[in-house]
């Protein structure tokens, strides 16, 4: 035992070693030496292969300059119209004026939108890894990081997973930079408030906090802000990936947060007090917080009348049962409930189980985990394959099935009913809780019947009504007396009526939209 502890010990001890040296150069600061500063950088980087330098004169070779930069994430084409060009020919036209200082340059001589003093290397490496432009100058321990960021990203394309019949037809992109201006071209308000931070110990990743200052309430502002600020990740984890670390149930099923790629849901959200989240290199966008009511929403009920939207709404919300109680109250019924069902039908399902080796449960629990490996297939393969797959393979496997006397036809009915139910629901990840719900349920109905499934719904509303998202009941607003909220959540009223922000999200501005003493709801 000794022994095994001495080895850890002295383990311990290389790894903290170790950790130490790497971070020795955080403290080291450029020196007037410009060779020196480029081989300390390019040392600590390790060398890229695209990592980039070029040392020229300035005016006329009175003074030795250099920049380094990352051919893959800065764009060339830039620093040679911005930082190199102007440099060369304006010391070269200054040439007999006295010396050129270091404001000088950093001022006059240079075109680039963002420029910026540097010191340290720890700031440095940084900027150069992310697409900036390191510029030193002989003689000055003090450098000059330049913007030149020219990721290759592609364009704003159209939502993949929320398809919108009505409305925008753009989704957000990996670039940072460009899904910001999507927000902003919808939302032209000068409280918008935009704050960026990093995170990761080594990835260092950009991330936005976005919120409408005098909308959204501070208190949840700066929960939200405390939350990301004691998160200690090594390396650049997705959005949503980051925000699920920080929510209150960390361990939950059920969707504690919102993640979009629609542009028009974020601002919309914004308005209503909310906050949104985005990272660099994710095409999504968290929203916190949220609820159960919001995540049955889509952007296309805004786009129809009020009474169209509210029964597509209804319908939806059958469809949530469907999805997770339609297998198991078929098996409580046939199973312990016969009487529950008109004699002609029960006879219609005993006769087309004649044969069947297998009971209920067996083969829902068969039907579902061939449901669920469609599903996947369909996903992970080409989107043109995937859906032939999911549709050709549902029908020649359950036809197989039948043919074969594994299963009855009236389960393969039950189980595509169930899988149609569950394209219903608006958000992807709300579905696959649903989806895993479905297993418990069955567990209940071949053991208790349709008591065991009415214990299952009670114990599963119980637990969702006790799950908070940053402090809000998941159940908001049915959960509690905002009957006012009441008017956009599983119904929507006419849109002259929802004057207010729903009051659950506590809006510092209440008040949503003025109307007139007079006028119809003309939608």
């Amino acid at each position: 035992m000794n022994i095994f502890k001495r080895i850890l010990g002295k383990r311990k001890k290389n790894i903290s070693q170790i950790n130490f040296n790497n971070e020795e150069w955080v403290q080291f600061k450029l020196s007037g030496d410009i060779r020196d500063n480029i081989s300390r950088l390019c040392h600590i980087m390790n060398q890229p292969s695209d990592l980039k330098s070029r040392e020229f004169s300035l005016a006329g070779g009175s003074r030795k300059a250099a920049t380094l930069f990352i051919s893959t994430v800065a764009n060339e084409d830039m620093i040679q119209e911005h930082i190199l060009k102007p440099l060369i020919m304006e010391s070269t036209a200054a040439i007999g004026k006295g010396r050129i200082s270091f404001e000088e340059i950093k001022d006059s001589m240079i075109s680039a939108d963002k420029v910026k003093v540097v010191y340290t290397f720890d700031e440095i490496v940084m900027g150069i890894m992310s697409g900036e432009t390191l510029l030193t100058i002989q003689g000055y321990d003090k450098g000059l990081l330049i913007d030149t960021k020219g990721y290759q990203g592609r364009t704003v394309g159209e939502p993949a997973t929320e398809p919108s019949v009505k409305g925008p037809q753009e989704a957000f992109v990996e670039i940072l930079r460009i899904n910001i201006g999507l927000i902003r071209r919808r939302l032209l308000d000068p409280n918008l408030c935009i704050e960026m931070y990093k995170m990761g110990r080594r990835a260092k990743a950009d991330y936005i906090i976005v919120y409408i200052k005098g909308i959204a309430n501070g208190s949840l502002v700066d929960e939200i802000k405390n939350r990301l600020s004691k998160l200690d990740v090594d390396g650049q984890a997705t959005t949503a990936q980051v925000v699920r670390m920080i929510v209150d149930r960390p361990n939950s099923i059920f969707p504690l947060i919102q993640v979009t790629e629609r542009p028009d849901k974020v601002v919309s959200a914004l308005s209503e007090g909310r906050v949104a989240i985005l990272m660099n290199g994710n095409p999504e966008a968290v929203i916190a917080p949220t609820t159960f009511p919001i995540l049955m929403q889509s952007s296309d009920d805004y786009y129809e009348n009020w009474i169209v939207a509210s029964v597509i709404r209804m319908a939806r919300l059958v469809g949530v049962f469907i999805t997770a109680l339609l297998p198991a109250l078929y098996i409580s019924v046939t199973a312990f409930h016969p009487d529950m069902i008109p004699l002609n039908l029960v006879l219609s399902i005993t006769d087309s189980r004649t044969g069947v080796p297998f009971p209920a449960f067996v083969e829902a629990l068969l039907m579902v985990f061939t449901l669920e490996l469609l599903q996947e297939a369909g996903i992970r393969l080409p989107r043109i394959v995937g859906q032939t797959v999911s549709i050709v393979g549902g029908l020649v496997i359950g036809q197989a099935a039948v043919q074969a006397g594994i299963v009855s036809p009236i389960m393969v009915i039950v189980i595509s009913i169930t899988a149609v139910s569950s394209f219903t629901v608006p958000d992807y990840s709300l579905g696959l809780a649903l989806r895993i719900a479905r297993i418990p349920f069955i567990m209940l109905a071949v053991t208790l019947g349709i008591f065991g499934v009415a214990m299952g719904m009670i114990a599963g509303l119980i637990y969702i009504a006790s799950l908070k998202s940053f402090g809000l009941c998941y159940l908001e607003p049915i959960s509690t007396l905002y009957p006012a909220d009441w008017k956009d959540s599983l119904l929507r009223a006419p849109m002259r009526s929802m004057r207010k922000r729903p009051e659950e999200m506590q809006p510092e501005d209440p008040i949503r939209m003025s109307t007139g003493k007079g006028g119809q709801e003309n939608e």
